[in-house]
């Protein structure tokens, strides 16, 4: 564990045995800040991030993994109601909108850990009381990161207090190209998804149409120059779980694959063009009213929702 007033908190979890490692931030979000996995006796890094990363000068969802909650994506407006109730979400600074949730850039316990695994927990007025009324109820989110060889797990279980709308996701960077001499515009990418959702402003409009429509899934689609920030739906799972994948043309691939729960899937393309995130979302960029056929969960008091997530090197 690494301490320091200028650098962030590290928990580092190893894999006994094997070079397999990963970077746990307890104090900016309970994210993956890195991951170097292990296949046939190559070590590979997963994960990308920025120096800095972790620190207040970069921004909690600009790299590694991080964890979005009680929503994922932009809402159209930070003025919302729920059962009668109005409540105001904040906007980061230098952001028109709402985004990404309360809890990528705040404290979370440690409250279990071995060499391989860690457990965290989030409570909304515990560890983020000054957004305590930005939404209808507190709530407790639990994150549990597990390394073995060749892969890195991450298991969400969000509990509220009482009735509110609820979703959360993962904002994995992966490094591009996938090994250090591919070539990043030879690079594949795979998701198993029939639909595309369009957007405005980064918010649903209109309904899914066909993938085809801004890219040829599902299959393998040539990464290339193309900008990308765009929502697909409609997954399709192989073995209850969705399976996505970056694949280098150069030799190698990292696949994510993750439970259904997640009902949508982002793809984004930094402007650096160093990564391309692929990203698990149980919600749909939207607005108020939380409508369930964009991916809201509507939960009430102490009924959980659960989801997980695994990175793998092929």
């Amino acid at each position: 564990m690494v301490m320091s007033s200028s650098l962030p908190r590290v928990v580092r979890l190893t894999c006994p045995g094997t070079a397999a490692t990963a970077d746990i931030l307890p104090d900016r979000g309970a994210a993956c800040a890195s991951a170097t996995l292990v296949r046939d006796g190559v070590a590979r890094q997963v994960v990308w991030a920025m120096p800095g990363y972790g620190t207040p000068a970069v921004a909690g969802f600009a790299g590694g993994i991080p964890i979005l909650c009680p929503f994922a994506g932009r809402l159209s407006r930070g003025q919302c109601e729920f059962r009668g109730r109005s409540f105001t979400v904040p906007t980061p600074p230098g952001a028109e909108l709402p985004i990404h949730g309360f809890v990528h850039d705040r404290p979370w316990r440690v409250i279990d850990r071995v060499a391989d695994r860690i457990t965290l927990e989030f409570r909304l007025s515990r560890d983020a009381a000054d957004l305590r009324d930005a939404w209808p109820a507190d709530f407790r989110l639990t994150a549990t990161w597990s390394l073995a060889a060749a892969s890195l797990s991450l298991d969400l279980r969000l509990e509220p207090l009482a009735a509110m709308p609820a979703g959360f996701g993962a904002h994995p960077y992966f490094p591009l190209p996938v090994v250090p001499d591919g070539d990043r515009r030879a690079c594949l990418i795979d998701v198993p998804a029939r639909s595309w959702q369009p957007l405005s402003q980064g918010r649903a409009i209109g309904s899914p149409v066909p993938s085809a429509t801004r890219l040829a899934f599902p299959g393998a689609v040539r990464v290339g120059d193309t900008e990308l920030d765009d929502v697909f739906v409609d997954l399709v799972a192989t073995d209850g779980r969705v399976c996505t994948r970056l694949v280098d043309a150069a030799g190698g691939s990292i696949a994510l694959r993750f439970d259904p729960v997640f009902t949508a899937c982002v793809v984004y393309t930094p402007p650096h063009r160093q990564a391309l995130c692929i990203e698990p979302w149980t919600v749909v960029p939207d607005a108020p009213p939380f409508l369930p056929a964009r991916g809201w969960r509507i939960l009430e008091a102490g009924e959980p929702l659960s989801a997980g997530l695994t990175i793998t090197v092929e």
